[in-house]
């Protein structure tokens, strides 16, 4: 229970603006490069901090080789950021002449796994155009929000 006090006063505090996640995944957008992206996700030594946590939330599940994971977080990355850009494009975004308006967070807590983790939400415009950029159940492991689930693009 007090976990999730500290966690709340973390929450509150944090300028999610300034964080490494926000900055690479908008320059990724803006430049349409799928690889920057790639910045954002877990290195091998996040996994290795969260799969002791997985254990122990479910012991019976079976956790794959920490490079089948990275290759598996690699490739899903990719394909979800390019079908971003691709539902972008379909309504006139010009991703070059994107301009970050806010960021928001919304607390999305694992009941398994006693880590910060929540959606980051990217106000975003181009020309006339309103739009939002979630980072789906973003976990912050070791001081550092890392990219673990997929990117939505919703047109406002």
């Amino acid at each position: 229970m007090s976990f999730s006090l500290v966690s709340q006063t973390a929450f509150t505090q944090e300028n999610f603006r300034k964080t490494e996640i926000v900055t690479t995944v908008f320059k990724a957008l803006k430049k349409q490069n799928e690889k920057k992206v790639l910045k954002t996700l877990p290195t091998k030594d996040d996994i290795n901090f969260l799969i002791p946590l997985a254990r122990v939330a479910n012991t019976e599940e079976n956790i794959p080789e920490v490079d089948t994971i990275i290759a598996n977080f690699k490739k899903a990355a990719i394909e979800n950021f390019k079908k971003v850009i691709k539902k972008g494009n379909t309504f006139g975004i010009q991703w070059d002449a994107i301009v970050l308006e806010n960021v928001r967070y919304e607390a999305n807590p694992d009941p398994n796994i006693a880590i910060e983790r929540g959606n980051i939400i990217l106000v975003c415009s181009s020309k006339n155009k309103k739009f939002l950029i979630t980072l789906r159940k973003t976990y912050k492991i070791r001081d550092y929000w890392r990219l673990m689930n997929t990117i939505k693009f919703t047109l406002l």
